[in-house]
């Protein structure tokens, strides 16, 4: 019926569409509203098919309903009367749901027979007009939730009409055996009275979902309608006007090019503006320092470079909101603008940083034009919800002389000589000189920043291992290791941890590093089974930065429960003076852990004065002897005098002692005369890769669990 509606509705356009041929303007004008009504008329026609078709699967479920009662009262008199006619009239009722079962059996096959499922409607009751409708709504909705639904309750009472059928049959055959038998009788019509029961709710349920799906589509196409009608109009109305001003089109095309041209400059300045400040933004701001550059490479022009960054503009954003944050960019911006010369750039690079390039500037100019942006800075006040606030600026300098620098090197010396200010005390100025001791450090750690980023997403770090060895009298003589964090470059060569750990504890990377650490050194040791989890014992660093981070103890606990293990096989070592800068939090980081019996050393002691007066505050179980006694224990008194204090204090605390930087036979020997209990250095063994540092004490002890490793008699009984 709809196929048919829409070709007389093509017909009935293309009639009208010869009329208006003949005026041209007439065409141009009513064609869009004549395409508009004609997709208008398409949707309500679909739309009525498709309620149409609604409408039949409600009739359907009505007769579905109706003829399956019909059917349970006739098989409930047949088997009271035993007259076939009434089994007759029971066949005649329950073809109408088997009929309707058929059809959806057929529409559920990958290829249907449309013969075979027409004839199960038309056996249902469903008028012949309605069947298309039916057909076309199932095969477009009936993966949409709500027919989806209806569909699987379908399906379910289908299965209780088989199981009608049966007893039914059932019954039949019963009366037709000349049986007498009560209870058998008994037992079938039950049987059906219960079937009858269950299908009542289901019933029920599929009128409900069923009137739901249809109020959808009916709200679905209605809202279709709505948006295509308000979509479509509007735009009738654009083409419409379009068409009609072309009359004028020599004036609009000229007000057009002028617009264009417009829309053209104001494109070009948002590109290279920033939208807060109006001021250049930062890509504008590098493509005029690359011509700068170049006219200093070429020509041998001298310019200079600033990087500012705001001191104190976060306590205004978090005290008074983004909005008075912004407000802030904004007057600084323009404050700023007042001071620079004409035809200097000065841009908003980011945040509350901004750069300033003066073009063809002696230094000594630079540095007064420095000083002022720094005075006037620290001169404003910015005032917001009745709060005054003062804030300053923190500047680097550098000076482009001979082309020698790239856009780069510009930008990341005028950075670290930014940062070098704020680390000198704020709101100040400082110039970057290439052999600055300070602000070359200051980059190479910057870029180390990207690099050690790189490092943690590419995997390049590597978990190395040096045993501690056992020289005291205490037994059993475990393996002990201390573990150790390597970094492969891109070439997979080893970069030595000073390179990169100052760096890292600057940038607040270590935290991550600390991750990386345990996480790979308990998959390692947990990899060794009882060959590494039950014998021995893992030394693993932390910095002072992490041991106050509640997310990082978490984490830590999170380990043990992912990996099993003894926790005491687990040894957290951190160095003194960390301990001490971080006390309260280092003495609750060592009791939270300590409680699931973990291990603790501390690294390096003896280094501060008041080690003492701490230690006995702190859970720790090993103290390692700073190496700048032990290395000249052998032959200095004073580092020999130190050495047997810490030692003899930490026995009396019931602590064990270790001897870091063990460098010959001698110092091992002073050691183990004053009853130190381990001894540790590259001349015992060289820190080597985890796994393979383990398997070798293992191979030289001979057994799994790795007990009694210790240093060669040939060392150990060495006194000279």
């Amino acid at each position: 019926m709809a196929y048919a509606d829409i070709k007389a509705l093509v017909t009935s356009f293309a009639k009208v569409t010869q009329w208006l041929a003949m005026s041209k303007r007439m065409l141009l004008i009513v064609s869009p509203f004549l395409a508009i009504v004609a997709v208008l008329v398409w949707l309500a026609i679909v739309s009525i098919d498709i309620l149409t078709a609604g409408r039949a699967y409600v009739e359907g479920e009505s007769l579905w309903s109706k003829n399956q009662k019909e059917a349970v009262f006739h098989l409930l008199r047949f088997a009271e009367t035993k007259s076939d006619s009434d089994f007759r009239s029971y066949r005649k009722a329950i073809m109408v749901p088997l009929g309707f079962q058929r059809a959806r059996f057929e529409l559920e096959k990958s290829a249907p027979d449309y013969a075979a499922v027409r004839a199960g409607f038309l056996e249902g009751g469903t008028h012949p007009d309605d069947i298309p409708g039916v057909i076309s709504l199932y095969q477009r909705f009936h993966r949409v939730s709500y027919m989806k639904s209806v569909l699987d309750i379908w399906r379910t009472g289908d299965d209780f009409l088989a199981r009608l059928d049966a007893a039914a049959e059932e019954l039949h055959a019963f009366h037709l055996s000349g049986r007498v038998d009560p209870s058998g009788l008994g037992l079938i019509l039950n049987r059906i009275i219960q079937i009858n029961e269950e299908l009542r709710p289901w019933q029920n349920r599929f009128s409900t979902t069923l009137g739901e799906a249809t109020r959808w589509i009916r709200s679905t196409l209605f809202l279709v309608i709505v948006t295509v009608a308000g979509t479509l109009v509007p735009i009738g109305i654009f083409l419409t006007q379009r068409m009609v001003s072309r009359v004028d089109r020599a004036e609009r095309e000229l007000k057009e090019l002028k617009l264009g041209q417009e829309y053209a400059v104001k494109l070009a300045y948002h590109a290279s503006h920033d939208q807060l400040t109006n001021l250049v933004n930062r890509p504008e701001f590098e493509n005029r320092l690359r011509l700068a550059l170049q006219t200093a490479t070429n020509q041998g022009r001298q310019h200079v470079v600033m990087y500012l960054d705001l001191d104190q503009f976060k306590i205004v954003n978090d005290t008074c909101g983004h909005a008075a944050g912004d407000q802030l960019l904004r007057q600084v911006g323009a404050l700023l603008k007042q001071q620079v010369r004409e035809g200097d750039s000065l841009a908003r690079l980011g945040g509350d940083e901004f750069g300033v390039l003066l073009e063809n500037c002696p230094m000594h100019e630079a540095i007064r034009i420095a000083d002022e942006l720094q005075k006037c800075i620290a001169d404003f006040r910015f005032v917001s919800e009745g709060r005054s606030f003062t804030i300053g600026a923190s500047i680097g300098v550098v000076h482009i002389a001979d082309g020698m620098l790239t856009l780069t090197d510009v930008l990341g010396a005028a950075d670290a000589a930014c940062y070098m200010a704020k680390e000198k005390g704020r709101n100040r100025v400082q110039f970057y000189r290439p052999h600055d001791s300070e602000v070359f450090l200051r980059r190479g750690e910057m870029e180390w920043v990207s690099r050690l980023q790189r490092a943690l997403q590419d995997g390049r770090f590597v978990l190395h291992a040096q045993e501690i060895h056992s020289i005291g009298d205490q037994f059993p003589r475990n393996n002990h290791y201390e573990l150790l964090v390597r970094m492969l470059d891109e070439h997979d060569k080893i970069v030595p941890p000073m390179a990169f750990i100052p760096a890292a504890e600057r940038y607040n990377m270590m935290p991550l590093i600390d991750q990386w650490v345990i996480q790979d050194a308990f998959a390692k040791i947990n990899s060794l089974g009882s060959k590494g989890a039950t014998g021995g014992t893992y030394a693993i660093n932390i910095s002072g930065t992490s041991i106050g981070d509640e997310r990082f103890l978490e984490f830590v606990r999170e380990q043990f429960r992912r990996y099993v293990m003894r926790p005491g096989t687990i040894c957290f070592e951190l160095t003194e003076t960390a301990a001490i800068a971080n006390f309260d939090k280092a003495a609750r980081f060592f009791g939270e852990l300590k409680s699931l019996g973990c291990l603790f050393s501390l690294d390096d002691f003896g280094a501060g004065m008041s080690s003492f007066g701490y230690l006995k505050h702190l859970p720790v179980d090993f103290l390692k002897i700073d190496g700048s006694f032990v290395k000249d224990v052998a032959h200095d008194p004073v580092d020999l005098a130190m050495v047997r204090a810490i030692n003899d204090v930490g026995h009396v605390m019931g602590k064990k002692t270790i001897g870091e930087a063990v460098d010959g036979e001698m110092g091992l020997a002073a050691l183990r005369e004053i009853g130190v209990d381990f001894a540790q250095g590259h001349w015992l063994s060289p820190p080597g890769p985890f796994l393979a540092q383990v398997a070798a004490g293992m191979a030289r002890t001979g057994t799994d669990s790795a007990p009694g490793w210790a240093v060669p008699a040939s060392i150990l009984n060495s006194t000279t």
